[in-house]
This record gives C-alpha cells, sequence and structure tokens, in this order.
C-alpha cells in the first residue's frame, strides 16, 4: 500500500487539501482529468484580448474569505470597492433615475431577507412560492436570486440556501481567481489529464483506477463536483459512500454561463457602477452584464437556469446573438461597431465539470448537514456543495478542502498510532 493520499480533483477543493496535507507532512498525489487546474475558477488569458474570468471572479465574503490572505501573499490584485448594490437599470425603454433604482434595491434586499425568513422557520420549499409582490424590481431580484442559486428559483430549497452565511462584502478580483487558484497550486504534486474510473477500498486503504496508472492509497478525497458525482462516470463501493451519493443527488450543479464582450469604448457612462441591468421587454428575463474596468472596456452577460441551458444547448453562436441582441435593444445596431471581440463559457457540457454552483432542491434543504456529517470512511469528500456556510463559492471549496483534510489526517494518525 502506498503512504499517500489521493486526491482527486484539481479545484479549490484539491488545492486547499493538498496544502493542508502537505503542511502537515503526509504524501499525497492530486490527479486532475483536464488539462488545467482550477476547476470551476478559470481565468481565461487567450480568447480576448484582455483577460476574463469564465468561472468565480468575486472574494464573497471578503471581510472573512481565507483566500484573500492568499492573494495578498501571492500578489493577486482586487478592488476593495464594493459596487455589488450600484447598477445602473433600463426599464419600460429608458434609464432608471436614482430613485427608480433604490426602489428595486429595496426589493433585491426584501426578496432576500424574505428566503431567509423563511429558511429560518424551517421551510423547505421552493423560493418561487416565497409571497411576493409583482414588478421590475421582482422581476430582476429573482433574476439575481437565479444567478446565485445556478438554478431557476421554482427548483431551489429556500431553507437550503437560507444556510449561506453572507457578510454582504464583495471584492472584484482584478487579476483573476483562476489565476490565484493556478498560483496557489504551484509545487503540488498534481497529475492532469488523470480520468478516475473507480475508487474501492481495499484491504489496507484504497484503490484508485484511472485511465492511465492505477493508485493504491490510504485514503482517497473526492473533490469532483456533484453532477460528476451524480454522472455515475466514477464508480464508487457500496455502504456509506452510497448513502452520500444518494444526498449529492438532491443537491445538484444548476447552469450558470457568461457570454464576454469586449468593446473599444463604453456607449454610456459606467461611472462607479458595476453592472447594467437590462429589461427590455415585459415578457423576457432581466438580463445582467457585469461592467469590467480593464485595459479594455468589456461586458460580460452572466446567464443561469433553464435559460442558460438553452442556450448552451443552442451553441456560442446563439449565445453571442442572445447577449449583442439585447444591448442591440438598449443602445441600438451602432454597438456592434463597438464590438472587438466575443467568447462565451460552456460549463454545463463540460464533462470534468457539468454545471455551475450547486443547489438543493425542495424537499432537501438539510442535505448538505447530513453529506457534511455522513462519515465514509477512508474514502472522503470536499467542494463548494459540502461547505454549509458558503455553499457555490470558491472560498467555500477551499475551507472544505481544508477541513476534509485535516480530519482524515487525524483520522489517519490515530489509526496509526493505535
Amino acid at each position: 500500500m502506498s503512504d499517500k493520499i489521493v486526491i482527486i480533483g484539481a479545484g479549490a477543493a484539491g488545492i486547499s487539501a493538498g496544502l493542508t496535507l502537505q503542511k502537515l507532512g503526509i504524501p499525497f498525489v492530486i490527479l486532475e482529468a483536464s488539462e488545467r487546474v482550477g476547476g470551476r475558477a478559470y481565468t481565461d488569458k487567450t480568447s480576448l484580448p484582455t483577460h476574463w474570468d469564465q468561472g468565480c471572479s468575486w472574494l464573497h465574503c471578503a471581510d472573512v474569505n481565507p483566500l484573500v490572505s492568499w492573494a495578498d501573499q501571492l500578489g493577486s490584485v482586487y478592488d476593495t470597492t464594493d459596487r455589488s448594490e450600484k447598477a445602473l437599470l433600463w426599464s419600460e425603454n429608458k434609464w432608471a433615475d436614482a430613485a427608480e433604482q433604490a426602489f428595486v434595491q429595496r426589493g433585491i434586499d426584501r426578496k432576500f431577507a424574505d428566503i431567509y425568513i423563511a429558511a429560518k422557520k424551517g421551510h423547505d420549499i421552493p423560493i418561487s412560492e416565497i409571497p411576493s409582490s409583482e414588478g421590475i424590481e421582482t422581476a430582476i431580484a429573482d433574476a439575481m436570486v437565479t444567478l446565485m442559486c445556478s438554478e431557476n428559483t421554482k427548483n431551489v430549497s429556500a431553507s437550503g440556501y437560507g444556510d449561506y452565511d453572507d457578510t454582504n462584502v464583495n471584492w472584484l478580483l482584478t487579476s483573476g481567481y483562476g489565476d490565484l487558484i493556478t498560483k496557489m497550486a504551484v509545487g503540488l504534486p498534481i497529475q492532469t489529464g488523470i480520468q478516475v474510473s473507480s475508487i474501492a477500498n481495499s484491504r489496507n486503504g484504497v484503490r484508485v483506477l484511472t485511465n492511465s496508472n492505477d493508485f493504491d492509497a490510504r485514503a482517497a478525497i473526492i473533490t469532483v463536483s456533484t453532477n460528476v458525482l451524480r454522472s455515475g462516470q466514477i464508480k464508487f463501493p457500496s455502504g456509506a459512500v452510497q448513502q452520500m451519493l444518494s444526498l449529492v443527488s438532491e443537491v445538484p450543479c444548476g447552469t450558470y454561463e457568461k457570454v464576454a464582450i469586449t468593446l473599444d469604448r463604453y456607449p454610456f457612462d459606467p461611472t462607479d457602477n458595476e453592472a447594467i441591468w437590462l429589461s427590455p421587454d415585459r415578457e423576457e428575463n432581466p438580463i445582467y452584464f457585469q461592467i469590467l474596468r480593464g485595459r479594455q472596456p468589456m461586458l460580460i452577460a452572466h446567464i443561469a437556469g433553464q435559460e442558460a441551458r438553452d442556450l448552451v444547448g443552442e451553441g456560442p453562436q446563439e449565445m453571442v446573438k442572445f447577449a449583442t441582441h439585447n444591448l442591440n435593444k438598449v443602445f441600438g445596431s451602432n454597438i456592434q461597431k463597438l464590438v472587438s471581440g466575443t467568447a462565451v463559457t460552456s460549463w454545463q457540457i463540460n464533462p470534468f465539470i457539468q454545471g455551475g454552483y450547486s443547489y438543493a432542491k425542495p424537499g432537501a434543504g438539510k442535505n448538505r448537514h447530513d453529506m457534511i456529517a455522513l462519515d465514509t470512511g477512508l474514502i472522503t469528500f470536499a467542494g463548494e456543495a459540502f461547505s454549509l456556510p458558503w455553499f457555490g463559492t470558491a472560498h467555500g471549496a477551499y475551507q472544505s478542502g481544508k477541513d476534509v483534510a485535516s480530519k482524515l489526517a487525524q483520522r489517519l494518525n490515530s489509526t496509526k498510532s493505535s
């Protein structure tokens, strides 16, 4: 038996688990199916004239986020100006004034407050069933929650969402979130292009089968997404691990995609705003465009839930068409003359990711609690889905990987000493 621990996945959770074991002096190896590290943290430096994050980009809960210290240590750059509540709004064929913008923001705040109230009461119901008023503020609030959950609110448990402990401090990691995770991984024993097909208990540990070499190890830490776990592409033994997979089946990854558009200049005054909400038609969902201030102007359309799944199915050209069509409605067709480049994400069809971030289905609001508490022996699990207060975030994945690696190390040391 090897004295190493095998970590499956080189995203934030896998990198964190590796760093923790390295600090403890425990040998390990990280196996990554793709040809890069970072998982859902990926800073794209090639598709457009300037870099952009295809996945996570904000240091959420920045005042308590453990990755802030890593960013400081590794020289990453972030913007501490929190513009998360500052957005331009186009609705009813005009730009909203300050009073209208404030009204919409109050609607967003009320929506999230109502979710947490329902969660505190233990209401394991779809978020969409929480009573709310009708109007543009409700439509935008619902679109915002859909982005936060990577899924339409009718499919998301209110009590499950209520576990998230939001400090409402958000800093944009301007040098790239994926770039930060990649820097953190430097020097770790990572093997890329290694696809795991089976993990089984063995006499003295675990046995991991891959498309390359097979590995015998003391234990395994699995950090792949819940959709990869649900897909069956990795075979697991019977017993407690199957109980885990049953719980995970009700905590899938939703869909969250982006369309990035570089411009020669902005067709509006971005001032100190983070984004634009476009609501050109009452029949269509409001669209969120993030404003990026870099060496070249950029707008990023954020799309989630069923609408994102439909667009991914139609292909990259239709995704770009969707985003530019909505911009045309507001700025006119002349905006096309300002576009210097476009790029899209494809998380949903990436075989090693298969979606955005995890959410709990209605009726499964307590599944994360049970997933974290369940003892699965020497085959352990970590990732953003296994973070109770910070699910759906890179720092949640990081903290989960650190916690699981620490507990596993204690377990192995206890077994060894006995």
